[in-house]
């Protein structure tokens, strides 16, 4: 066995079928010249023999000889004072021992001291080892990090099995934004359930609720400009983009009477007074038909109950107070359009107040189908990109205050570029897009991208995660969390084998219409 290529993030090594014979895709290979050693993972077999046109005598002497393989392995990292460490500080030669890493070898590379200590959790088993897998929660929180596979794969039940972990630090404050409401029943979670718990229309900031609720364009100066002086009539002091209280139903009122006011134009000859059309008069009925709409939707009718100023207080100290370790924001029983901006409402409510504390509690935003609202678009309105700046400016400069984001997504190459690159930690599950596997390959460290292939043929529940927070960048297979969440896949074919009544499907259109 020889090592003939060494590449900074792969080497190539010569050998014949007697010398490894047993060797497989995957195995874990040792390369040491005495004073460094390299860990790989074999990633292709190759057969180097070409067939020639040889006669009999020639056939039979080739046949005697061992066949040669050339093997490629992906560099995972190097043993540096006795522990496996994922960096490189200098390649061996090419004179080098080359060896397989044994069952014993590679438990004792994981269980150095240096990694099981008080801030790891256990995750599940290394696939193909009898050996636990942990992750360093320092590691995992301190900086951003991402968890993608396809759906069904086991990402809900990964983030699950995660958090309950997490959730054992009493003190530690994590905010989900659950979209589907997976998270709500676990019993360390404090459920925010959107609709059922008020959201102030004037939470979101007048500027984002025009723009984005009401659906005035930018351009439109009639109506932002009567919008506006019906909202600083309520708020002589008031400022665009911040939560400050009014009344949606007032603001009504007033859009109504610009929208039919007669001022004074004159006198006619006989001393009368003589009326013409307002600024307004007859230009806002548009808006206002939004308006009344929006008032008589019961879908909505969580955004205009009528809450004071206080409110937002009572609503601050409740997700990012003292409570519960992990507070869910259960998105799933309102429109997805409010669902968004909301989200982007408290995020960029939690992130302007932690950046003023000065000893702030760390905390984590856990963001569950994050390409919904996080996407790479760049066709987005102003107002979206506004919130998608809010979540950028976390990536770049949160870890600084003590806020990172956990993101979670189906589909990672429509995620935003800004925050994908900030990631530290990849959690890959089962992946067949190719434009998402280049997507997270083009992210990760030399020596790594190879093993995201292998993600297409996982199994739910198997995993890859690569970066700081793991020892080494192996496939695990993750255990289930004591508390499930409320993520399933139906058995089609299950069902439609069992016997079912007939569904009242009048009752069903009633109830959808008259929301």
């Amino acid at each position: 066995m020889k090592l003939v290529k060494i590449l900074p993030d792969k080497i190539q090594i010569r050998t014949d079928d007697a010398e490894f014979a047993n060797a497989r895709l995957n195995d874990l290979i040792s390369v040491s010249d005495g004073e460094v050693e390299l860990v790989t993972m074999i990633a292709a077999i190759t057969d180097n023999d070409v067939e020639t046109q040889m006669d009999e005598n020639a056939i039979m002497e080739e046949l005697q000889q061992p066949s040669l393989k050339v093997i490629e392995c992906s560099i995972l990292g190097s043993m540096i004072c006795g522990d496996f460490r994922q960096q490189i500080e200098r390649y061996p030669s090419t004179d080098s021992s080359i060896k397989k890493i044994t069952e014993h070898e590679f438990g004792s590379m994981l269980a150095a001291d240096a990694f099981l200590k008080a801030s790891t959790f256990h995750l599940g088993k290394y696939a193909g080892h009898d050996i636990l897998a942990y992750l360093d929660g320092n590691k995992l929180y301190q900086r951003h990090s991402c968890i993608v596979g396809n759906t069904g794969c086991g990402k809900s039940e990964t983030v699950t099995k995660i958090i309950e972990e997490t959730a054992k630090n009493t003190n530690c404050n994590i905010v989900i934004f659950d979209i589907h409401g997976e998270y709500s029943q676990l019993s360390y979670v404090d459920s925010i359930k959107m609709g059922e718990v008020s959201f102030p229309i004037w939470m979101l900031g007048f500027a984002d609720m025009a723009a984005n609720v009401l659906k005035v364009k930018e351009d439109s100066t009639v109506v932002m400009s009567a919008l506006r002086k019906a909202y600083y009539e309520q708020c002589p002091d008031g400022n665009e983009g911040k939560p400050l209280c009014f009344v949606f139903g007032d603001i009504l009122k007033y859009i109504e009477q610009l929208n039919e006011e007669m001022v004074v134009s004159g006198y006619t000859k006989e001393g009368n007074v003589r009326y013409a059309k307002g600024e307004y008069n007859g230009k806002l009925s548009g808006v206002i038909n939004t308006m009344e709409t929006l008032l008589a939707d019961t879908r909505y009718s969580f955004l205009f109950d009528v809450m004071g100023q206080a409110y937002l207080s009572d609503f601050l100290n409740r997700i990012m107070g003292d409570g519960m370790p992990v507070k869910n924001i259960d998105l799933s029983g309102i429109p997805h359009d409010i669902a968004v901006l909301i989200i982007g409402a408290i995020t960029k409510l939690i992130y302007n107040i932690q950046i003023m504390q000065k000893d702030a509690r760390p905390i984590t935003l856990v963001c569950d189908e994050a390409h919904v609202y996080i996407p790479t678009d760049f066709q987005l309105t102003a107002a979206q990109r506004r919130m998608v700046e809010i979540f950028e400016n976390i990536a770049k400069e949160g870890r600084k205050f003590g806020i990172t984001l956990f993101v979670a997504s189906q589909r990672p190459s429509e995620l935003n570029k800004t925050i994908m690159a900030q990631c530290a930690n990849y959690i890959v599950m089962k992946l067949n897009n190719e434009n998402d596997k280049s997507m997270i390959k083009g992210m990760m460290p030399a020596g790594s991208a190879d093993v995201i292939e292998a993600a297409a043929m996982f199994s739910p529940g198997d995993c890859l995660v690569v970066g700081d927070a793991c020892p080494i960048p192996l496939k695990i297979h993750v255990e289930l969390a004591k508390e499930r969440p409320q993520s399933k896949t139906i058995d089609f074919w299950t069902e439609w084998q069992k016997e079912r009544e007939g569904m009242d499907y009048a009752a069903c259109l009633e109830e959808y219409l008259e929301n």
